[in-house]
């Protein structure tokens, strides 16, 4: 009978971790963070989490990809609020070298989350 039962138990086990399998997750994360974990990685990530640039500046080497993401805060006066975000990346491999943001506004860039897919069969 506990053999019945461990069998049991495994198999319910499996068809879970089966059935997460083949979808993809999406998470809420900080931008600095996302920026951060996709260093290294293709440009066309950012593009899926932020949306097409707001310009590309291209040079022989490197390209300068800038998002602008608005934000009004609680309490602010009206105006322009938000976070730009600058992103190197290689103009052969479209990979991302760095990334730099600025406040703009009465934003605060470490507040700032967006929903990024984190998980992809």
């Amino acid at each position: 009978m506990l053999r019945v039962t461990a069998a049991a138990m495994a198999l319910g086990t499996l068809t879970l971790v089966l059935a997460g399998c083949g979808h993809s997750a999406f998470a809420v994360r900080t931008v600095p963070r996302i920026a951060a974990d996709n260093v290294g990685k293709p440009v066309s990530r950012l593009q899926e989490a932020f949306g097409e640039p707001r310009k590309i500046d291209q040079a022989s080497t490197k390209w300068v990809y800038v998002w602008f993401l608005p934000q009004k805060p609680d309490g602010a006066p009206t105006g322009f609020h938000g976070c730009e975000m600058e992103v190197t990346v290689d103009a052969r491999s479209q990979r991302v070298l760095g990334y730099s943001l600025s406040n703009i506004g009465w934003s605060s860039c470490r507040e700032m989350e967006r929903k990024i897919r984190v998980a992809e069969l």
